[in-house]
């Protein structure tokens, strides 16, 4: 081998064509579209240096040498950031109680069961114990309200024991009904982030979520956001999830959220979990269907920004700020092996300890990680189970060959739940399969270029910007 064939190297790349041209990938994150003419001059690795092909090639990191090897690693650190510090998000299921009969709850217990203050003082001292500079308290449940003295105390003693500095937000995930004017004035006083749940208009989220009486919910709900908003002048955060009966009102369920000042929509699939596994002929669809539901949202969103109206999808938002800034978006779902347990903790009423909200709905102890009322964290994080979930989240082993798979990641959890196997089958998993079709519908878009690769790039430099601050 001369000394000229080992001044740079291609780093080893899947590739895929979209549109008219070949998407290559690498798993430090390079890519870069090409026509078919460089595309085979990549695959015969005959790209010289001093070409025109080889400086796009080296800038967009497919192509290695000396000049970019270093800001290649830094790159992969950078987007990976969730691999060097342990666990942000601590989620207090305060109670297995809830007010409400979803039909496609994940949740709903055989009965229902209330976190002690003596378990709640453990999930404090778990919260302080990692080293990671930034976490999260996030209140869950069932539904939080259903054991309000545990949730204030909670929320008091995070803000009153934070001794070491740590940046400490505290979210309430919550159906809002039971919200008096004395919690929401305690919750703005400790400044918690507010979120519930919006299927899209009244007949769509009333469909969906029904008290035990068989009652919709949408007329409460909006009473209660507008208290909290108008009279209290605090922000909600809005989720919807899609069943069978949104796929065709993709642009009455965006409109909603534009009406409600929603500026972001997180479009997320029903999974087969849960009290939606009964019900899933009703509830359920096709990966496919689902995309198509979802290219028409994302057409119609593109069309409002066309207006001048700053809508947002949140997915979308995600895949692309990994993939056009080596950003870290911390979102679980696109974790490389797997955010269970390192980022994100579930503690449940009894002490239970699971590494993920969906780990705990799986059901019996496969996925438990100890007991917060014997087990200190440090043993809980180095836990047999543990290391055998993201042993198994490694999409490296299991996914390699896909183009997408700098910027992905599997739930394992969910696997189990709709396959009975913690290795994903990727051809059978509806989860896998809609996230490749997303991605396959946003290279498209950079493919094409123009004004929606534009807004793509806006999004995702704004979700970058919050994630560096």
């Amino acid at each position: 081998m001369s000394t000229r064939e080992l001044e740079f190297f291609v780093v080893p790349y899947n590739s895929k064509k979209i549109g008219q041209r070949h998407l290559v990938s690498n798993k430090l994150g390079g890519w870069a579209f090409l026509d078919h003419k460089d595309f085979a001059t990549l695959s015969s690795l005959d790209c010289q240096p001093g070409t025109e092909l080889f400086e796009r090639l080296r800038n967009a990191g497919v192509v290695a040498d000396v000049s970019n090897i270093g800001s290649l690693l830094s790159g992969y650190r950078k987007m990976n950031q969730n691999l060097f510090s342990d666990t942000s998000l601590h989620i207090a299921v305060v109670t297995t109680r809830c007010n409400l009969a979803c039909q496609y709850c994940q949740a709903r217990p055989e009965s229902g069961e209330d976190m002690s203050p003596e378990v709640a003082s453990r999930v404090l001292k778990y919260l302080f114990d990692v080293r990671n500079p930034s976490v999260m308290l996030e209140f869950q449940g069932g539904e939080p309200l259903m054991n309000w003295p545990v949730v204030s105390l909670l929320t008091e003693h995070a803000r009153k024991f934070n001794t070491s500095g740590k940046q400490l937000q505290i979210a309430m995930v919550s159906n809002f009904l039971l919200l008096t004017e004395e919690q929401i004035k305690f919750l703005v006083e400790h400044e918690v982030n507010l979120c519930t749940s919006l299927d899209g208009p009244e007949d769509l989220h009333d469909q969906n979520r029904k008290d035990w009486a068989g009652k919709g919910t949408y007329k409460e709900l909006m009473r209660k956001v507008d208290l909290v908003r108008k009279k209290f002048n605090w922000p909600v955060h809005m989720l919807p999830t899609i069943t069978r009966a949104s796929l065709k009102h993709a642009r009455r369920i965006i409109d909603e959220y534009v009406r409600q000042g929603q500026l972001e929509i997180c479009l997320r699939p029903v999974n087969d979990m849960g009290a939606a596994r009964c019900s899933w002929k009703s509830l359920g669809y096709t990966p496919e269907e689902f995309l198509a539901f979802y290219r028409e949202a994302c057409e119609y969103i593109f069309e409002l920004n066309r207006k001048g109206i700053a809508v947002r999808e949140r997915m979308a938002r995600v895949l692309m700020t990994k993939a056009l800034f080596k950003e870290d978006p911390r979102y679980v779902d696109v974790m490389n092996p797997c955010g269970a347990g390192r980022v994100v903790m579930t503690y449940m009423p009894d002490g239970g300890c699971f590494p993920c909200d969906e780990a705990r709905m799986v059901g019996g102890d496969l996925f438990k990680l100890g007991n917060i009322l014997k087990d200190d964290y440090k043993d809980v994080i180095c836990s047999e189970n543990l290391l055998n979930l993201l042993q198994s989240s490694c999409s490296d082993l299991w996914q390699s060959a896909s183009v997408y798979s700098p910027w992905t990641g599997y739930c394992p959890v969910v696997n189990y739940a709709t396959q009975q196997n913690v290795i994903a089958k990727s051809a059978c998993s509806q989860a896998q399969r809609i996230l490749e079709g997303q991605f396959d519908y946003l290279f498209e878009k950079l493919e094409q270029g123009g004004e929606n690769e534009m807004f793509l790039r806006e999004w995702a430099k704004g979700m970058a910007h919050e994630e560096k601050k």
